[in-house]
């Protein structure tokens, strides 16, 4: 079975010939000679990484008081998700220390 790449548009339908080819491919049984199973090593390894990232990626509630002017001037400007906007302010505040400056 010979390797086809195309691309496919939002409304185009892929040739009828890579149609049948994918449906004979469904068919055929999975092949994991390349692919031997991972040692317990391995998936120690794996899971260290994937806990590390989830790690990196948590947020933490953190709980701040803010005049309800403002409150309802971001909910206006911002609409619907204006808390995840008022979040990437900060985010990008605490990372320009010319932001932070006028700020102190």
């Amino acid at each position: 079975m010979a390797i086809h790449r195309m691309i496919v548009r939002e409304g185009e339908k892929p040739p009828a010939w890579a149609i049948e080819e994918i449906e004979r491919a469904s068919k055929l049984p999975i092949n994991f000679d390349d692919a031997p199973p991972l040692t317990d090593e391995q998936l120690a390894q794996g899971a260290a990484i994937v806990r590390a990232r989830r790690a990196a990626r948590k947020k933490q509630n953190v709980t701040i008081r803010i005049p309800q002017q403002t409150i309802d001037k971001a909910k206006k400007l911002l609409g619907a998700g204006y808390t995840s906007v008022l979040r990437r302010l900060i985010i990008k505040a605490v990372d320009h220390p010319e932001m932070l400056q006028d700020c102190l």
